[in-house]
């Protein structure tokens, strides 16, 4: 006997049949990481677009406050009271032309 003659030979599709199995297999690994990434990405965005809002309403807090202190009449009860300031008569305004 002889031990070589008792090896059994593989069918001839088992070696393509192997490399497609292998090949379905590391696809389906691939295709949960990739799908666990996107998720990870997805639920970053989300947080920052929370923040984006957040920001923008607190943008608009401040422009509104800005437009407040800047009002004319504000400043110009500001100068009156705490300057003492008070707009010249007509008469009173000289030009100079240089």
């Amino acid at each position: 006997m002889n031990d070589s003659r008792q090896l059994r030979h593989l069918p001839p599709l088992s070696r393509p049949i192997g490399l497609l199995f292998a090949a379905t297999l590391v696809s389906s690994v691939w295709v949960a990481y990739s799908s666990h990434g996107s998720r990870q990405l997805l639920n970053t965005l989300f947080v920052e677009m929370k923040q984006r809002d957040k920001l923008q309403a607190e943008w608009g807090r401040l422009v509104l406050e800005h437009s407040t202190w800047t009002a004319h009449n504000r400043i110009e009860k500001l100068a009156v009271e705490q300057l003492g300031m008070q707009v010249p008569e007509p008469g009173s305004v000289r030009v100079v032309t240089p």
